[in-house]
């Protein structure tokens, strides 16, 4: 990041192949403007808790966003020793930087936060994000593969606490594989991996076929089981700490609902294929949450000794 004035990224050579990257690229390609619409103001893209639905007000998508978000941090914080401010963050797939934003806010003390991302449109959105954060130089972006996370600046300065919301369902397997290796070859012992993710069970895999690459306008082709996630972390030397359904179905139900009707009442005779996408998909995926076919999970797991 170039100076406190004019946030910016950095871009890191590729050492992998990944076909499926321009994928995920093409996803977010619309501008931010029109994901607002959808999503929220704060662009929160990763499910949401609600509350009781009797709650005396309405929770809007960037309170349900935040308070997922808090919720986990809460419980990656209380397994800390002492609550201990971390020393380096990383924030894999960072998109249009909610989450970092909101790191930087709850650790003012923490020297450095990256963030790594594939996209340039979302990263572009991040910079700007992350002006009004105290001391904004401590935020550095890199437009980087997850499969080259072993390649970000500083190895010799471990990460004590790293975050991948909604990104490991972007990833084929062995992007998935090779990246959570590099994380754990980049962290310290005892430090932190805290993940949110929307899985599937073992018997929606077997039965739903995968779609046609040409047709996945959301880089969602490579679903994942819950079972899968968590041996690919075991075998790259983390050990599960805590790990549950967050939200709840209903919660993450209604919130992929809610993003049907935004898309409905903004972009009422068409979208851009992505916002279709969602579109399309918004009730099947409700009833398969509803379902507990699929679920979003929580998993906070902890670096073991090197």
């Amino acid at each position: 990041m170039n100076g406190i004035d004019e946030p910016t990224y950095e871009v890191l050579p590729s050492h992998h192949s990944d076909p499926f990257r321009d994928h995920v690229v093409r996803a977010y390609e619309d501008s931010a403007g029109d994901w607002q619409k959808v999503l929220g103001e704060q662009l929160h893209f990763q499910w949401g808790v609600f509350g009781h639905p009797d709650a005396p007000r309405p929770v809007s998508l960037d309170e349900a966003g935040l308070r997922h978000l808090e919720r986990q941090l809460t419980l990656a914080t209380g397994m800390g020793p002492g609550h201990t401010t971390p020393r380096r963050i990383l924030d894999v797939g960072c998109g249009w930087g909610a989450t970092l934003r909101h790191l930087a806010q709850v650790f003012p003390d923490c020297p450095r936060l990256d963030g790594v991302n594939i996209s340039a449109e979302q990263l572009a959105h991040c910079a700007d994000l992350v002006r009004d954060v105290l001391r904004p130089g401590r935020v550095h972006l890199y437009l980087c593969d997850a499969a080259d996370i072993a390649e970000l600046p500083d190895p010799e300065q471990p990460y004590d606490l790293v975050v991948a919301r909604g990104v490991i369902t972007h990833l084929p397997p062995q992007v998935y594989e090779t990246a959570t290796e590099a994380m754990a070859r980049r962290m310290r012992p005892g430090s932190l991996l805290v993940v949110s993710e929307t899985l599937y069970s073992e018997e929606f895999l077997a039965r739903e076929p995968r779609p046609p690459a040409d047709a996945d306008h959301l880089a969602l082709g490579h679903r994942k089981s819950l079972r899968y996630i968590t041996d690919v972390m075991r075998d790259s030397g983390f050990r599960v700490r805590d790990e549950r359904v967050l939200p709840c179905p209903e919660d993450a139900a209604r919130w992929v609902l809610e993003l049907k009707s935004n898309i409905d009442v903004h972009f009422p005779e068409e979208a851009s294929p992505p916002l279709e996408a969602i579109r399309r998909m918004a009730t099947d995926l409700a009833v398969a949450l509803l379902r507990q076919e699929a679920s979003v999970h929580s998993i906070v797991a902890e670096k073991g000794p090197a």
